[in-house]
């Protein structure tokens, strides 16, 4: 009889209880964190912009001395401000979505063009978007306090950067040379207070309201940035509200913005014209809508190129400049309100008003004039009918 072999089984021992539970959950995490590293790369821009800790942003902002990048900037934002950046980042993407939404979507026919007049004048590209809380690149906005277009001038601001008005035309409307003397306004700001928070902090309070500010914090020993600055509410939520905007603006997807369509950019050349052509008159001649010029200068608010000696550039659709100045010795010169007069040394306000049967005041107000001495200096002037 054969000889049965008996075996002894063994048991294996217990297992720790961090290999039976946690190894598990740590290999499906590692798992989790490869599939979102994936995901990350593939989708580039779509992660939403960390405010702060960017390595990248940092190298930026040491580029160049005094560059400005909303990385370097909250590079050295106290934590009370990154807080209320994040909080008018949630501003917007709720109660005030719809706002932002359509002044980025208006914003497409200018950004571009904006972003080369700041970077031509060596400033930051970034103020291209300070419209957004200015105006909503709404070119005829108006302001309680009168100021007016996309960059919002009051009128006295607009004298001294060379945006004037009158009867014929307002060129704070004008989103081109507005945004030139925004350039040129900024820039004095900056070189004022060397310090970009307190600039944008002066485009909305005015120099003088951060000045008194600065030094009463000067006098008490306590900090001098934006943000330890004891100022009005609008401007204290200015800086803030802006950098919110920035961040959505060059990431709009990240934020839930992803559905915005952007209008095209603004595509035009110039047609010299002579004074008094009426915008409409001439779209009819040339055969375009009058629509189309009326966009391209908002600034002439009657619709008419005004009164003057010399040709008048006006801005004209892409592709439309050969046809239109053909079709400009059809555009009767009958069609306006007012005559353009050739001063003589004999002229005063009074004579001229008698001969062309125009009010007085109405002269002196078209002209811009306060007396005769005045008028002397003028080689023409416009007479109201």
């Amino acid at each position: 009889m054969a000889r049965q072999r008996t075996t002894t089984q063994r048991t294996a021992p217990p297992q720790p209880v961090w290999r039976n539970i946690l190894l598990p959950i740590v290999q499906w995490m590692g798992l989790a964190a490869i599939f979102v590293a994936l995901a990350i790369l593939i989708a580039g821009e779509a992660r939403p912009p960390t405010i702060l800790g960017d390595a990248e942003a940092r190298q930026a902002a040491t580029a160049k001395e005094g560059a400005y990048s909303l990385s370097a900037l909250h590079e050295r934002l106290p934590p009370e401000a990154v807080e209320s950046v994040n909080r008018h980042v949630q501003y917007f993407q709720t109660k005030a979505r719809r706002r932002l939404s359509e002044g980025l979507a208006r914003g497409g026919k200018y950004l571009e063009k904006y972003k080369k007049i700041f970077a031509q004048a060596g400033m930051p590209e970034e103020l291209a978007y300070l419209p957004l809380i200015e105006s909503g690149f709404v070119e005829t906005a108006v302001s309680p306090a009168q100021a007016v277009g996309v960059w919002q001038f009051i009128e006295e601001t607009g004298r001294r950067y060379n945006l004037h008005r009158n009867a014929w035309s307002d060129k704070r409307l004008d989103p081109f040379q507005s945004a030139r003397a925004a350039s040129r306004l900024l820039k004095h700001l900056y070189n004022t207070f060397q310090d970009w928070e307190l600039a944008l902090a002066a485009y909305n309070a005015g120099a003088g309201t951060i000045k008194w500010a600065v030094r009463v914090n000067k006098k008490a020993g306590l900090p001098t940035h934006f943000w330890a600055l004891d100022l009005p509410e609008e401007t204290r939520g200015y800086v803030p509200t802006f950098l919110a905007a920035v961040l959505i603006a060059k990431n709009p997807g990240a934020f839930g913005f992803a559905d915005i369509r952007f209008h095209p950019e603004l595509a035009y050349e110039h047609l010299k014209v002579s004074p008094g052509i009426s915008l409409l008159h001439l779209a009819e001649a040339g055969g375009i809508e009058p629509e189309a010029l009326l966009e391209l200068n908002p600034a002439l608010i009657r619709g008419t190129v005004p009164p003057g000696d010399k040709p008048y550039l006006l801005r004209v659709p892409t592709g439309s400049r050969r046809t239109l100045s053909a079709a400009l010795t059809g555009v009767p010169a009958s069609h306006r309100d007012w005559i353009l007069h050739q001063v003589r040394f004999t002229d005063t306000v009074q004579e001229l008003a008698s001969r062309f049967r125009a009010e007085p005041a109405n002269i002196l107000k078209a002209n811009g004039l306060e007396s005769d001495e005045e008028l002397m200096l003028r080689y023409y002037v416009v007479i109201p009918l």
